[in-house]
């Protein structure tokens, strides 16, 4: 749930690849892709490809939930392809998905996709995601310049909205605010001329995260009054919808309360910033158990920590033991820096 980096929220802890261009081959193409990850030949040894009959149900709700582009008639592409969503949706193994994807993308070509062509371009998406989650950001970051060029010149907005998840992030993570902001920008306007012909409340919850780390890239780069509006603007979409349980908009009201929490904490306000952060706590303690809310919470406890430390240490180690403990028994993903934190106190 907490989305800083540590998901890239308040603290902070390439162009299209050229040989599309030169080499028109199949090794020409597959180039930038099977160099940008090391891993590949390593890992492509030991990925058997094809299910038995036990996996026939497994393949079932593959193809109803992550179904190939309908262009797509090659069996043996799709087959590859739904490998693929296997090690990205229901066992992970982004090393190997990015083997089945890579494959995957050579067939495509054999069939005479044209790079531009949208088979080919979800697939570069899902290729550019895996090497993400394989820590190969700047591979995932060429790839990703290379779709969304794609995506702008074709006005493929519902391709803009997805590559904005990943390569939004991606530029904030090494400090490339400025064109974060633009892609954050560019997708934002694209979820909007989507909202008018799909499915109104997701793209809506789409919209929002959008919103939120734009406001977060904000904050990052100074502009705190810039981002607190953004935020308080997401947080009266969210308070005007019914509560039905644990959903994205629940997890987005905790995250935008801690990053509201963090602004004022960069404006020097810390009452206020104590309050949001309380409040965010209300929401992730309701529902206990679920890994997103159990993450936000040891964030939301580290952040008070620090608060208080400016003025009461003793409180400051409590509201870090009680993350320490809750990120211990949740395995959540901050375990190490407030290790850190409790460390320096009695130093």
């Amino acid at each position: 749930m907490f989305r800083s980096l540590q998901r890239l929220g308040l603290r902070q802890c390439g162009r299209s690849i050229s040989t599309f261009h030169i080499d028109n081959s199949f090794r020409g193409k597959l180039q930038p892709y099977l160099g940008a990850i090391t891993l590949v030949s390593t890992v492509a040894g030991s990925v058997v490809v094809g299910v038995g009959g036990l996996y026939l149900l497994i393949n079932r709700h593959l193809d109803e939930k992550y179904p190939s582009p309908p262009e797509i008639s090659n069996k043996e592409t799709r087959r590859l392809l739904r490998g693929a969503a296997l090690r990205e949706h229901i066992a992970p193994n982004p090393s190997i998905a990015y083997v089945f994807l890579l494959r995957a993308l050579t067939q495509l070509y054999k069939d005479g996709f044209a790079e531009h062509s949208p088979a080919v371009q979800e697939t570069v998406l899902r290729l550019a995601t895996a090497a993400d989650k394989m820590g190969e950001r700047q591979a995932a970051e060429q790839m990703l310049q290379g779709v969304w060029d794609h995506a702008i010149a074709d006005k493929r907005d519902s391709m803009l909205a997805r590559a904005s998840r990943v390569l939004g992030p991606l530029l904030t993570a090494r400090g490339a605010y400025d064109e974060a902001v633009a892609v954050y920008g560019v997708a934002v306007q694209a979820l909007k001329r989507l909202e008018a012909g799909g499915d109104v409340d997701a793209l809506r919850l789409d919209t929002a995260n959008v919103v939120t780390s734009l406001a977060e890239v904000f904050a990052l780069k100074g502009d705190c009054p810039s981002a607190e509006a953004l935020l308080s603007g997401v947080l009266v979409d969210i308070r005007g919808r019914p509560a039905e349980g644990v959903d994205g908009w629940t997890c987005l009201d905790a995250v935008v309360m801690l990053d509201l929490a963090q602004v004022c904490e960069k404006t020097e306000r810390p009452g206020e910033s104590a309050a949001w952060a309380n409040s965010a706590l209300k929401v992730t303690r309701g529902h206990r158990g679920v890994w997103a809310c159990d993450n936000c919470e040891t964030h939301t406890l580290f952040h008070l920590g620090r608060l208080a430390e400016a003025s009461d240490r003793d409180t400051a180690h409590v509201f870090y033991s009680r993350a320490l403990d809750l990120a211990r028994s949740s395995n959540t993903g901050n375990i190490e820096e407030i290790k850190a934190s409790i460390k320096k106190l009695h130093d």
